[in-house]
């Protein structure tokens, strides 16, 4: 295995490489959010108000859209529906793209969508979700909810909100068939929605959830990333009911206040990203084994507060909102990794790093 300090280690073995690809004028500002789209990958700048676009085969730079057109004002989140990019935007608004050459398509905004502080969004059938974040008030505010809106129109359907959800600051959903599962981070449960009619299906509360932060739902199960407790919470999606939590207690997971989960392949995903050592874990949707963690420790990953996950193929990206690890001076405020999902090794670092850092093998 990979030793190079005893806060991380890789528990299968995998060859490293170094980062590969150009990256021309490449620059990010805090990326929030990574689709795949018309072929490219597309990347939210936080802070930059701005969305990159970058040829995921040799990380290429194609352009940086920032022209007040798109009005990206915080832009959180993205996601891809057909050929079509939507990207929430904090401050109350969605952007509308298409996705083979960034052309704007329109804005989505106004009181009757009830955007509060958007922190996520997702493509379901014909429809675009969009989680706000935060807690409903006296006041009537939608903070706290969901709203769908029709993808072909960017006309409103409905906003998902009320007590019974039990929303009190929900962080990250995942849609699986026809529902969306929501982590609520302030009520410490998740709540399933029936996205058609918006309907409550049931909240599952507490039970080893501590502060959920992420979730993503794969093979039947979802998975939720409990930031709290670093810990994450397997549950069955056709009961709702808890199958098991898996803690660090061990060493195994490497959890350390984890706060992002994708699935894709029959495993998940888990990122950890504060602390010395950010890392990113892989383990079973089904039997919740880990197969391996990968961090700046053992491997030049460059990791700094890991903010995103996409998935094409075998390869994983991950988003950096900072680039205090990196190499690389134009990457201080943000990087992307490309890792395989077979083994966690290294495929590539955007920008490219001015030099490799070196790893110890061991037999």
């Amino acid at each position: 295995m990979f030793i190079a300090a005893a806060t991380c280690a890789s528990i299968l073995p995998a060859q490293l490489a170094s980062g590969v690809g150009s990256t021309g004028a490449l620059e990010f500002d805090s990326p929030s959010g990574l689709a795949f789209g018309g072929g490219h990958l597309w990347v939210s700048n936080e802070m930059g108000n701005s969305v990159s676009e970058i040829n995921p085969t040799n990380g290429l730079w194609i352009a940086t859209l920032n022209s007040k057109i798109y009005r990206f004002q915080r832009p959180t989140a993205i996601t891809r529906y057909g050929p079509y990019l939507f990207v929430a935007n904090a401050v109350g608004s969605v952007s509308e793209l298409r996705a083979s050459n960034g052309a704007f398509i329109r804005i989505i905004s106004g009181a009757r969508y009830h955007f509060v502080n958007p922190v996520a969004i997702e493509a379901a059938g014909t429809l675009i979700l969009v989680l706000n974040a935060g807690r409903p008030n006296a006041a009537g505010t939608s903070a706290g909810s969901i709203t769908e809106i029709r993808a072909s129109s960017g006309s409103l359907v409905r906003t998902v909100s009320g007590s019974r959800f039990a929303f009190s600051d929900p962080m990250a959903f995942a849609v699986s068939g026809a529902d969306v599962f929501v982590a609520d981070k302030g009520d410490n449960s998740v709540t399933e929605v029936r996205i058609t009619t918006g309907r409550l299906v049931r909240v599952v509360a507490q039970q080893g959830l501590s502060a959920p932060d992420g979730i993503a739902v794969e093979d039947g199960n979802a998975w939720v990333s409990d930031s709290a407790s670093s810990a994450a919470t397997e549950i069955a999606t056709g009961t709702g009911t808890v199958i098991t939590t898996v803690t660090d207690a061990e060493g195994s997971y490497g959890f350390g206040t984890p706060s992002m989960v994708i699935g894709t392949g029959g495993n998940v995903y888990v990122a950890s990203p504060f602390g010395s050592s950010p890392m990113v874990t892989k383990l079973s949707a089904t039997s919740g084994q880990p197969s391996w963690f990968m961090c700046n420790t053992n491997g030049p990953y460059y990791f700094s507060l890991l903010s995103a996950f996409a998935v094409s193929g075998s390869d994983l990206w991950v988003a950096s909102r900072s680039g205090a690890n990196s190499a690389t001076p134009g990457a201080r405020s943000g990087s992307l990794t490309e890792l395989s999902t077979g083994d966690g090794s290294l495929i590539a670092t955007v920008p490219i790093p001015t030099t490799v850092a070196t790893t110890t093998t061991l037999p």
